[in-house]
């Protein structure tokens, strides 16, 4: 086992952090919470790891904070964690034993990330100290919702690479080109603005897209597969493309989509995305602090469903974005609660014509202020057509 105490740069240092934290903690029953999943883990710690096989953990109480992981993190962890301690143990090690060592002996009651973490991780280090292990999954999301300024500066970040991937679509996306060779402008995009603008910072996330945040250009009925890859198929004349843009700076994200229309696309088709445009430039206008989440995916809904359109949805009008792509909170007609300043939110309604092949969908991220709430994603988001 190594025991350091790490020395990041400013940069790297959320100044709010740890207060926030320990003002939660001591508002519960709780001494302090342990995070095992990789997003809770580096909300805690400052330090996402580069990969998660091996344990990872984030401890915070009211006296002490910790990073604990392999010693291949160790780097890593001395420039960007901005906890008291970081342990680190060796393949030879047991590393329950060490993540043991970072519990401190005057903690009773400790709030883990149930829904998130490895139980048999979980179970391990129970096993080994005297701590009650109690489920704080609401109490994290609670915490992570509303973001700090440090925060939303990584946000912001992202955003610049957002936007530069998007603008690159313009040019790459046209009939006869294959998707993953409209992605790889994309992705080049962003790693040119990462370079010129961001690159004191890392180009990266702790979650389920990668080192290098995530990219997408979808054609046809394979944008019908909101998730997927692209792949080979060549773009073809009455697509709709949906283009994908989600990169990350310092562990955080910035979501920008927008969909084309190529060369002859279905006037029903066409009609539906103007409609769509429409819509959705009103939801953004109905975004700030107070509004019901459940209110504006219910009114959204109402109006494509006046428009002749609600077959065609398939999904909640948008969700949070931070250190994952899907988080709280969720624009989501079955969710309770309202918007607060510092959350950060996508406005993504879409409609999906499977008998036709084509999909329809823009995106946009936006922060919900004090008065309102600030769109920062920029790029063109009409019905926007190619050939």
């Amino acid at each position: 086992m190594k025991d350091i105490s790490p020395s990041p740069h400013d940069r790297f240092v959320d100044d709010d952090r740890l207060g926030r934290v320990r003002n939660h903690i001591a508002e519960t029953d709780l001494d302090g919470f342990v995070a095992f999943s990789p997003p809770n883990s580096y909300y805690l710690s400052g330090c996402y790891a580069g990969m998660y096989s091996r344990p990872v953990i984030g401890l915070v109480t009211l006296e002490e904070s910790v990073f604990v992981g392999p010693r291949l993190e160790e780097r890593k962890a001395d420039r960007t964690a901005w906890t008291d301690r970081a342990l680190f143990y060796e393949d030879s090690d047991s590393p329950f034993e060490v993540l043991a060592e970072a519990v401190p002996e005057n903690v009773d009651v400790l709030g883990y990330d149930a829904d998130h973490a490895r139980p048999e991780w979980v179970n391990e280090l129970e096993g080994r100290v005297e701590p009650e292990f109690v489920d704080a999954s609401d109490q994290f999301l609670s915490l992570r919702i509303v973001k700090t300024a440090w925060e939303l500066d990584k946000i912001r970040r992202a955003q610049d690479l957002a936007n530069a991937g998007c603008e690159a679509m313009f040019d790459a996306i046209r009939s006869g080109v294959p998707e993953i060779e409209a992605v790889e402008e994309v992705q080049q995009a962003y790693y040119r603005t990462y370079l010129e603008q961001h690159s004191e910072f890392d180009i990266g996330t702790a979650n389920e897209l990668g080192q290098y945040g995530f990219a997408s250009v979808l054609s046809g009925p394979h944008a019908l597969e909101p998730h997927s890859l692209s792949s080979s198929r060549q773009i073809e004349s009455g697509d709709s493309v949906v283009g994908i843009s989600l990169p990350s700076i310092q562990g955080y994200i910035c979501e920008e989509e927008r969909t084309f229309l190529v060369g002859d696309v279905d006037d029903e088709v066409t009609d539906a995305m103007e409609t769509l445009v429409n819509v959705r430039e009103q939801v953004i206008d109905r975004i700030g602090p107070g509004e019901s989440v459940a209110e504006i995916d219910a009114w959204t809904f109402d109006q494509i469903e006046q428009a002749g359109l609600a077959d065609k949805v398939q999904h909640r009008t948008g969700h949070g974005e931070g250190i994952t792509i899907h988080e709280n909170p969720a624009l989501n007609a079955q969710s309770p609660g309202e918007l607060k300043p510092g959350m950060v939110i996508s406005v993504e309604p879409g409609l999906y014509f499977h008998e036709k092949g084509n999909a329809l969908r823009h995106s946009d991220t936006l922060i919900v202020t004090e008065n309102g709430a600030e769109r920062i994603t920029e790029t063109d988001a009409d019905v926007l057509t190619v050939n």
